[in-house]
């Protein structure tokens, strides 16, 4: 069994994060800021990753913080595509972290994050 995001479920390009950001609904927690934008045509969700350098100035804290996203994410992505594809909708998705400063990143765990994307996911899905 596969162990990562498929390819075909991963948002790339400036241009397409720029446009679900000022485009789409936007979902707030205390970790993570999520924006959803339906699109229609497609069966499926496409989400993309960002960790503001703003947030977090070292790449090595950046990309664990995106790694543990993008592990929740992974986690419990069967249902909301087994959801989608009952209502026949798909979604582009960015999921930003938008933590404190003062968190320490070394402490941050799965733990943390899941519970969140758990509960925004549920109001994606309910919003869909």
């Amino acid at each position: 069994m596969r162990q990562t995001l498929p390819k075909k479920n991963i948002l790339r390009g400036h241009q397409s994060f720029t446009t679900i950001i000022t485009n789409g609904v936007s979902f707030k927690g205390t970790l993570l800021s999520v924006f959803v934008l339906k699109d229609m045509a497609k069966k499926d969700f496409s989400i993309g990753f960002s960790v503001p350098k703003k947030r977090i100035a070292h790449a090595v804290n950046r990309n664990r913080v995106r790694r543990l996203m993008r592990e929740a994410v992974r986690k419990n992505l069967n249902e909301a595509q087994i959801t989608a594809r009952e209502k026949n909708i798909g979604a582009d998705i960015v999921v930003m972290y938008k933590g404190d400063k003062q968190i320490d990143l070394r402490r941050l765990k799965l733990q943390d994050v899941e519970p969140e994307w758990i509960g925004i996911q549920e109001q994606i899905l309910r919003t869909l």
